[in-house]
């Protein structure tokens, strides 16, 4: 039996040696020619991973040794930017570099194999997360396999939708430039069990994989390498943090939010030219103010709930609107003034300065000439007294006339004798008191019609001095707001 056992064994050495005298070599002798040189080599790797502790443990001989890993991102499109939610939605390419000082062979003993392909599920891979994520998804990365050179190189580029939190300042909307970050580092390895830094330059890589978003326009993508100690560890952990800076595209929101406001708000200045007593006027103001209204909806769909910011446009439409509310009162004072004004003359000290002052700086001289030239009248003294001209020029006879009856009353006993004469004196009494009352009323309406004038030419006064508070506050506003936004951008 040992003799037989000797026999097999010195012909095997002797088909080996047969072998290797006619140039095979060792993968030639061990395996048949329709074995894949690269599967057995995965196969013995893989094996010889698991039996050395396979995924879980880091692949260093020495355990105090950190696991070198290096870091790159490719941006290749901005997805979305939730403003509502806070949340940014990007398409990157991720790349890591790690050494496996497991995964290491001689080419030689593969027919010259350098390079395979292996899935990141059978090795391990180093635990990098997205540290500010917003992502109900269990996982962002879709897998890929990883690329394992002979000398224990690994290369690792999973493609995946990240979606991190993003502070969102809306200050200068829509012209606002927003910057976001994404912190990436090992959630378990300290920075003595995992050495993590970068794969060139400190930015990430945006070149012609780039896809160019409508919406938002690629500033800078700065990137920087920080070293933290956290409450929960006393190890001090690596991460890397990749800033991107964009700017939106306006254009858009030129037309459907600033253009209509600014066309509103010219538009607000109409009020004042429609005459104080139109209810066009009213009616046009509230029209505005509801436009002002719907822009305002519309602005605060694209807002956070909770912004630490306030917008400068938003802003803007609330002036407008308090602008607006403001001139509807002001219309319903000139109203009042017009209608209403003729209970009371117009006060001594309001009449001087509103038609003497205000009157002549808003050159609206004709409108008062005829009030300030009923004044200077009125203190001209009576020429003739007791000659229509007693009451200062406004009454042709005196109050108390009598006219042609004076002879009558004179003869009072004759008339009381005849009752034809009586008769006659009675009508001429009732005429005289009728004509006395219709000229009181007369007199008492112009009056009324004069205070009333006067009233009416201090509201469209007051109109004109609103129209021009009016005018400088939109300038002003839209001036500063403007020059905000553009400075800040």
């Amino acid at each position: 039996m040992d003799l037989s056992i000797a026999f097999f064994l010195g012909w095997i050495l002797a088909w080996l040696s047969l072998d290797i005298v006619n140039g095979k070599n060792g993968y030639e002798q061990l395996y048949p020619h329709d074995f894949s040189a690269e599967g057995i080599l995965i196969k013995n790797l893989l094996t010889s991973y698991e039996q050395r502790g396979g995924k879980y443990g880091r692949p260093v001989t020495n355990h105090t040794h950190a696991v070198p890993v290096w870091f790159m991102l490719q941006l290749i499109q901005i997805v979305d930017l939730d403003e509502k939610n806070q949340v940014l939605k990007l398409n990157l390419w991720t790349n890591y570099k790690w050494i496996d000082e497991f995964l290491r062979w001689d080419p030689d003993d593969y027919q010259g194999v350098t390079e395979i392909r292996i899935p990141s599920s059978k090795i391990w891979t180093p635990d990098i997360k997205l540290y500010n994520y917003a992502d109900l998804r269990k996982d962002e990365k879709r897998d890929a396999l990883c690329i394992v050179n002979y000398a224990g190189n690994i290369t690792w580029i999973p493609q995946g939708i990240y979606m991190s939190t993003c502070d969102i300042d809306v200050t200068t909307f829509p012209f606002d430039k927003q910057t976001c970050s994404l912190k990436f580092g090992s959630w378990t390895h300290d920075g003595t069990k995992l050495d993590f830094m970068f794969d060139g330059p400190e930015r990430m890589k945006a070149d012609d994989y780039f896809v160019p978003n409508k919406a938002w326009s690629v500033v800078d993508v700065p990137a920087k390498r920080n070293t933290f100690k956290y409450a929960c560890c006393p190890e001090v952990y690596i991460d890397l943090t990749y800033t991107i800076v964009f700017r939106r595209s306006a254009t858009f929101y030129t037309y459907i939010l600033i253009l209509p406001c600014v066309l509103l708000t010219s538009l607000t200045l109409v009020l004042y030219w429609i005459p104080p007593e139109s209810p066009t006027k009213m009616a046009l103001g509230m029209s505005i103010f509801m436009a002002f209204f719907v822009l305002l909806l519309m602005f605060e769909r694209n807002m956070p709930p909770a912004s630490e910011n306030v917008p400068i446009l938003g802003t803007y439409y609330c002036l407008n609107m308090i602008l607006i509310t403001t001139s509807t009162f002001l219309n319903v004072f000139v109203v009042n003034l017009s209608f209403y004004g003729s209970r009371a003359p117009v006060p001594k000290v309001l009449k001087k300065v509103m038609f003497q002052f205000f009157a002549k700086i808003l050159c609206m001289d004709n409108l008062v000439r005829p009030f300030l030239e009923a004044d200077k009248k009125r203190l001209i003294p009576p020429a003739i007294p007791g000659f229509g001209l007693a009451n200062g020029g406004e009454n042709k006879w005196p109050k108390n006339w009598k006219g042609s009856t004076d002879i009558l009353l004179q003869r009072k006993d004759e008339i009381e004798a005849d009752p034809q004469l009586a008769e006659i004196d009675l009508k001429l009494t009732e005429v005289r008191d009728f004509i006395n009352i219709y000229s009181e009323r007369l007199v008492e309406k112009d009056r009324k019609e004069k205070i009333a004038k006067e009233w009416k030419a201090v509201g469209l006064i007051f109109d004109r001095i609103f129209f021009w508070i009016f005018l400088l506050t939109i300038f002003t506003s839209l001036t500063v707001v403007l020059s905000v936004i553009f400075m800040s951008t």
